[in-house]
């Protein structure tokens, strides 16, 4: 009896996955291409750690003003969609949920000997979901001025303008109820590269460097606020707001106690530092004495000997 079950089983296998595999393959090839409200929008319910407090009265009023005119496609990045407002001072990043949530129809699936496998990769897509998350909520709560954040909508609420305008790269329009979608506003930022480029080029060298030495001082700040951000990245990552030095993806930002420790964030210093010398020998080598300098300063006050 048992041997015919078996039998069974492994005749339905042979019948189902082929039909199986057809409905996936249907899946990939009528899926659209670009920007659209399916992608960003998600059932998942938030943990009680991600709900946030509404904004203030003036938070609130700058967040509608803002949100009153239309966004056009700008980026898109590994996981998120980004939008520049038309008066080009803000952008609007909306999460990639599709890759940020885990494919439970892989439970389904009659495929036993992968298991393990199917498993991690859930988990693992629940992972990234949750702290990607955090690290939005974490920048907002504690260093909201250093990365240039409006507001960061995780929960879905009632109380923001209701429909907002976007228009994706090929020219379509997207009305979206911002209350139903996580999202997060932010204000633009120039990156450093270009920054720092043409303040060299207008002849402005030490404005230049003493950018790039306000970025070394806002990577410290933060590493002493027990935060890391496991992307690692500098071109990417820094920007300016009027003059001011932002971090602008802030989507790998961790809480890390150990970081707080001077060994450990001097070494983050001094890292960052020399990406940023390898660019300036590539780019503008004669500068570099002064940056060198400038590191040496930042670190001045701190027990270097023991790095």
């Amino acid at each position: 009896m048992k041997k015919r079950h078996k039998q069974y089983f492994k005749l339905s296998l042979l019948v189902l996955w082929p039909v199986m595999l057809f409905i996936i393959g249907l899946q990939f090839c009528h899926k659209p291409s670009g920007f659209s409200t399916a992608k960003i929008s998600s059932n998942f319910v938030f943990r009680d750690a991600l709900i946030q407090k509404p904004p203030t009265s003036a938070e609130f009023t700058k967040i509608e003003d803002v949100l009153h005119q239309n966004f056009y496609y700008f980026d898109s990045g590994a996981h998120c969609y980004i939008f520049i407002s038309e008066d080009q001072k803000y952008v609007i990043k909306f999460f990639k949920m599709r890759r940020l949530t885990p494919k439970y129809w892989l439970n389904y699936l009659p495929l036993p000997w992968l298991e393990k496998l199917r498993f991690e990769k859930i988990q693992r897509r629940e992972r990234l979901r949750q702290e990607t998350f955090e690290s939005f909520k974490s920048a907002y709560e504690d260093f909201k001025e250093e990365t240039g954040l409006l507001f960061v909508h995780l929960n879905k609420t009632h109380y923001l303008h209701d429909k907002v305008t976007f228009i994706d790269k090929v020219g379509k329009e997207h009305l979206v109820s911002l209350n139903k979608v996580p999202f997060v506003l932010q204000k633009k930022a120039q990156m450093i590269v270009p920054y720092v480029s043409d303040l060299i080029d207008q002849g402005q060298a030490p404005r230049a460097l003493e950018a790039l030495s306000s970025v070394l001082r806002l990577i410290k700040d933060r590493c002493q606020k027990g935060y890391v951000d496991k992307d690692g990245g500098v071109s990417n990552n820094y920007g300016f707001i009027d003059g001011k030095a932002v971090e602008v993806d802030i989507g790998r930002i961790i809480k890390d106690e150990s970081i707080k420790d001077p060994i450990n964030y001097l070494r983050e210093v001094l890292r960052v530092s020399k990406k940023m010398e390898i660019w300036l020998q590539a780019t503008y080598p004669e500068l570099c004495p002064e940056f060198q300098e400038e590191v040496q300063r930042i670190l001045s006050n701190e027990d270097v000997a023991r790095l």
